[in-house]
């Protein structure tokens, strides 16, 4: 009996010995492998390529979000503006038949807080004159701006989706100040027209026919039927392409035609 429980008592200490081993060899290789680190030159150049990477892909995110925060308010302005031209009817009658901003300051005035001022939710509104006459810049909460000018037959709008871009001093003017300028057009600022009739005030002619009977909408005033997008890209004047920087009015009509999604290949960068 006793030799018996020698002999078990000797394999239980072999058992424990062999555990204790395996513990101390397993804490053994833990340590060893937190000990193993980067040397000095490793960290240095894993941290060149990260620093390589990030610059070349970091421009093209940013732009990217930016063409997504552009692309959504131009949505949003479109929609805004076309529901208080809606409700605006509702208090004022058919928009054919709206009193005309022919050109002096009073008339324009009365104008733009009649008909669209009660129905938007602007943070603030400013007033001033620049090449073309009478202005007003329509503030809103998301930071936009959009510019109302007078014109003959209805209005042209512009609108800044971002307002840090838009300064009443140089609107509508070149670098000297002396001559009318709308370069920015489809980079910093995009353009839409209202024509609900078609006719400039006080003539029979039929200036902007895509726009009659319609509200708020990409200016396409040049054309008599709607242009494709090879149009809209090339036009000899108003093209929305690399070549045409100070004259660009197409791009609004372009990104409207890509569900108000900057394309891919579009020409600018938006900001």
């Amino acid at each position: 009996t006793r030799v018996r429980s020698s002999a078990a008592s000797d394999v239980y200490k072999r058992q424990i010995y062999y555990y204790i081993k395996r513990i101390i060899n397993i804490n053994i290789m833990r340590t060893n492998v937190l000990k193993k680190g980067f040397t000095l030159s490793e960290v240095l150049i894993t941290v060149g390529i990260i620093g390589i990477v990030a610059a070349m892909t970091l421009p093209s995110i940013i732009q990217a979000n930016k063409n997504i925060e552009v692309s959504s308010k131009l949505k949003k302005i479109y929609s805004t503006m076309n529901q208080a031209i809606l409700m605006s009817e509702r208090d004022n009658g058919p928009k054919e038949y709206w009193e005309k901003c022919i050109g002096n300051n009073n008339s324009c005035e009365s104008y733009y807080k009649k008909y669209f001022l009660p129905y938007l939710k602007e943070t603030k509104t400013v007033e001033f004159n620049s090449y073309g006459g009478y202005n007003i810049a329509i503030h809103f909460s998301d930071g936009s701006v959009l510019v109302g000018k007078n014109s003959g037959g209805g209005a042209d709008f512009f609108f800044f989706p971002n307002a840090k871009w838009f300064n009443s001093k140089t609107f509508g003017k070149n670098p000297t100040g002396d001559a009318y300028s709308r370069e920015g057009l489809g980079i910093s600022y995009f353009i839409f027209g209202f024509y609900p009739v078609s006719a400039q005030a006080g003539t029979n002619t039929d200036y902007c026919p895509l726009h009659k009977k319609k509200g708020f909408e990409p200016y396409l005033c040049e054309f008599l039927v709607r242009p494709n997008i090879s149009q809209l890209k090339n036009s000899s004047s108003w093209g929305c392409n690399k070549n045409n920087t100070k004259n660009a009015i197409l791009c609004t009509a372009l990104i409207q035609s890509n569900n108000w999604n900057i394309p891919k290949d579009y020409p600018f960068k938006v900001k």
